[in-house]
């Protein structure tokens, strides 16, 4: 993925420069997660906001996939009735014409990535869908 993004020359939004990537505060996002709003009200949501960077992913890896059914994670975060979608990743998973199996090498996949992005990306964003 980082080889992808070198030969393509993808540039990450810089968080401190761009105000719709700017993570919400933990006591902003503690509130929300506690409210649990989206759970009283389905339409809570009214807006998805999708970084260039991810939209692109999602779109090379559908059209990678041909007609086989492909499977990956958005990660993001929750502001007000926003949905911020920061950047996505494929699973390593067989897929066939009408289903995806996700293993549970799919599972270990999301949780090293989910490690080493923080760890040594410095992403602080959860996977989000």
């Amino acid at each position: 993925q980082r080889t992808w993004e070198a030969e393509n020359k993808i540039i990450t939004i810089d968080p401190t420069q761009n105000a719709l990537y700017k993570l919400p505060t933990t006591a902003e996002y503690n509130i929300l997660r506690d409210n649990h709003p989206w759970r009283s009200n389905p339409n809570y949501f009214t807006h998805v906001r999708i970084s260039a960077l991810a939209l692109l992913k999602m779109t090379i890896h559908a059209r990678s996939g041909g007609s086989i059914e492909i499977m990956g994670l958005m990660t993001g975060y929750a502001s007000g009735t926003s949905i911020i979608i920061t950047d996505a990743f494929r699973l390593p998973v067989e897929g066939t014409e009408t289903r995806v199996n996700a293993q549970a090498e799919a599972d270990e996949y999301m949780v090293q990535f989910g490690m080493l992005s923080r760890d040594g990306g410095g992403q602080q964003e959860n996977p989000i869908g």
